[in-house]
C-alpha cells in the first residue's frame, strides 16, 4: 500500500485545491519523499492529512478527532468554503491484494460474521468525511482492502505464526516531534507513555533473551527474540553502542520499582534515562520496526532532524530504508544534510511556497 497523490482543499492553509504527488519522473511511487518549506507553510498539515485519512481506514480504534500531534486541532481543520476535501490516490500491489483476500476468506471460514470481502482494485480513491470523522471509498468493497492489517490481527488468535501474518499487509505509522512509540502506546491503550513503561517493556524482553542465551528455553513457533533484534537494528544507527541489560531497582522502603535499563557507549555504561536527545528521538521508531514487522506500509516522520547532528540524520534515513520491505517514507525537515539525501530531478522533494 502506497500513497500516489493527495489533494487538499478548504483544509488549514490550503483553501484552493492543491494536489501533491509522490511519484518520480517515470510515474513510479517514490520510496522516500521530503517536504520542505518555511515554518507555517503547511508541512505538518500535509502529514496530518495523510494520517487522519489513512489511519481512519486502516486502524480499528483510531479517532481522527483525538490525533495527538502538537498544533493539531480537529475543529479548526475546515477553512474557506465548505466542504473540506482530503482525497488521496492509494495503490495496492498484487501481493497485498491477494493476502487481504485470503485473510478475509479464512476469517469467514472460521465463522466470523458481518465481514466484508475486499475488492481486487489496485488503484483506489480514498476520501475523508469531515463531519462523520471517517474515510470512505467510491465502491463499498474497496474500503475493505484497507483492512488487511486488522484481518491479520484477528487471525493471530488462530495460529502460532503470528508475526508472519503481517509480512504482506500494510499499515501507517507516524511520528511527530514527540516521537512516541506505537509499540508501547498500544500496550497501554493509548495512555501517556512514561519512561518506566519503556523500562518494564525492555526488562521483559531482556529476561526472555537471557533465558534463550542460557538455553533455559527455546524460541517457539511464532516467537522471536525482540531484545536481540532491537539491538541489531539499534547498532545499524549507533554502531559503537550496545545494550547491557536490565537491573532491579528498589526505593528506600525496598519496594520494587521499574527495573533500570543500561546501555554502553564504548567507554561507560549509562541508564536509558541518560540517553542523548538523538537516541531518544530515534529509539521509539526502532522499537516499532522491531516489534511490528513493518512492510508495505507508509511511515510519516515530522522534523526528521530532531536532536540529530547531520551525519546521524543521514545514517537514520539509510537505516530506515533497509529495515522493512516495500515501505514508503514521507519526511519533513529543515536540514541541508537531509535535503542532500533526496533527488529533486526525481520529484523526491515537495517544495511549499512561502506564501
Amino acid at each position: 500500500m502506497k500513497i500516489k497523490s493527495i489533494t487538499l482543499q478548504n483544509y488549514r492553509a490550503f483553501i484552493q485545491p492543491q494536489t501533491f504527488s509522490f511519484t518520480d519522473s517515470d510515474h513510479m511511487i517514490n520510496e522516500k519523499t521530503l517536504i520542505i518549506g518555511n515554518n507555517g507553510t503547511g508541512k505538518s498539515s500535509i502529514l496530518q492529512a495523510i494520517v487522519i485519512l489513512l489511519a481512519s481506514a486502516i486502524r480499528d480504534k483510531f479517532d481522527p478527532k483525538k490525533l495527538n500531534w502538537p498544533g493539531f486541532e480537529y475543529r479548526h481543520l475546515q477553512t474557506g468554503r465548505l466542504p473540506l476535501r482530503i482525497e488521496a490516490e492509494i495503490i495496492f500491489d498484487d501481493e497485498e491484494i491477494e493476502t487481504t483476500q485470503e485473510y478475509a476468506s479464512r476469517l469467514k471460514d472460521a465463522g466470523v460474521k458481518r465481514l466484508g470481502m475486499p475488492s481486487l482494485n489496485k488503484n483506489i480513491t480514498l476520501s475523508f468525511d469531515y463531519e462523520a470523522g471517517k474515510s470512505y471509498t467510491n465502491e463499498k468493497e474497496e474500503i475493505f482492502q484497507f483492512y488487511g492489517y486488522q484481518y491479520a490481527k484477528r487471525l493471530a488468535s488462530f495460529t502460532s505464526q503470528k508475526n508472519s501474518l503481517f509480512e504482506n499487509v500494510g499499515n501507517i505509522y507516524w511520528y511527530s516531534e514527540q516521537r512516541n512509540s506505537h509499540n508501547i502506546t498500544n500496550l497501554l491503550d493509548n495512555k501517556t507513555v512514561e519512561l518506566d513503561d519503556v523500562r518494564r517493556f525492555l526488562a521483559s524482553a531482556y529476561t526472555y533473551h537471557s533465558a534463550i542465551q542460557r538455553q533455559e528455553r527455546v524460541i517457539r513457533e511464532g516467537e522471536f527474540d525482540f531484545y536481540d533484534e532491537l539491538q541489531r537494528i539499534y547498532k545499524t544507527v549507533f554502531p559503537d553502542r550496545n545494550f547491557v541489560g536490565a537491573a532491579p531497582r528498589f526505593d528506600i522502603y525496598e519496594r520494587a520499582k521499574a527495573p533500570d535499563f543500561f546501555l554502553y557507549d564504548g567507554h561507560s555504561e549509562y541508564e536509558i534515562s541518560g540517553m542523548s536527545a538523538g537516541e531518544r528521538a530515534i529509539f521509539p521508531i526502532l522499537m516499532d520496526f522491531t516489534r511490528w514487522n513493518i512492510n508495505n506500509s507508509i511511515i510519516i516522520i515530522d522534523e526528521l532532524e530532531l536532536h540529530l547532528h547531520p551525519p546521524l540524520q543521514q545514517t537514520l534515513i539509510r537505516a530506515l530504508l533497509k529495515i522493512g520491505r516495500n515501505n514508503q517514507f514521507i519526511f519533513t525537515s529543515h536540514s541541508n544534510a537531509v535535503f542532500a539525501m533526496f533527488h529533486e530531478s526525481e520529484n523526491q522533494i515537495i517544495r511549499l511556497p512561502n506564501e
